[in-house]
């Protein structure tokens, strides 16, 4: 089994267990960085793609945040989320959002320049570093003129860090965890030379948990 065989079949495994949920815009406000940058794609956009959606928590964030988006458009490798996501937009009377269970392919159906919004969380950097690029070129490829890209990234490993999750690096930069890839581990500066020429907007940070370090938020314009 490669290293792409591995995250899906450990990402699958953790979702497996959500049940999909009826949600309504009283239960979305801002209270986070993320939400503030989540609520900004919602503003901003009307055709949004999410990437690793997950569970499509960030794409149905922006949606009833902001006031903008008509059509979204999630798409990840684990089925469980997105069967979760299309379910809770379904209960929910979501208009306007599909989840759909693909890998990097998804993009081969796309056109250039087709979204005015793509948002990537907690994905680019948990995978091999060949599909990474690949999908970096991807996102600059699909996203118009003027579009706005939220990325939000895992926290940058330091030593320290390194040696109490007890990661095993692979590969320069790339390190695992009981065979699966959870750290495409890159400094702030290397991720946004990677989407030269778009323009940063903003850089901040999000608490996840308590115990964690600060992942990172980066807001970019083509």
């Amino acid at each position: 089994m490669n290293h792409k065989d591995n995250s899906i079949l450990f990402w699958d495994q953790f979702f497996k267990d959500s049940k999909p949920i009826t949600i309504s815009e009283k239960d979305f406000e801002v209270k986070t960085p993320l939400d503030q940058h989540l609520k900004i794609i919602g503003d901003m956009c009307e055709h949004v793609l999410d990437v690793g959606c997950g569970h499509g928590t960030c794409l149905m964030t922006s949606k009833f945040l902001g006031e903008k988006i008509v059509k979204g458009v999630g798409f990840d490798a684990s089925e469980h989320a997105t069967t979760f996501a299309n379910e809770t937009a379904r209960l929910s009377k979501i208009k306007g959002l599909t989840f759909h269970c693909s890998d990097e392919s998804y993009f081969e159906s796309i056109e250039d320049e087709s979204y005015d919004g793509v948002i990537c969380s907690n994905f680019l950097d948990v995978i091999h570093s060949e599909l990474s690029e690949k999908i970096v070129l991807e996102i600059k490829r699909i996203l118009k003129p003027n579009g706005y890209f939220l990325l939000k990234l895992n926290f940058y490993l330091n030593e320290p860090l390194i040696r109490k999750f007890k990661m095993i690096e692979i590969e320069q930069d790339t390190y695992q965890m009981n065979g699966v890839i959870r750290s495409y581990n890159l400094s702030t500066e290397t991720w946004i030379n990677k989407f030269n020429p778009l323009k940063v907007l903003s850089i901040d940070e999000y608490q996840r948990a308590e115990h964690l370090s600060k992942d990172r938020i980066i807001l970019f314009k083509k």
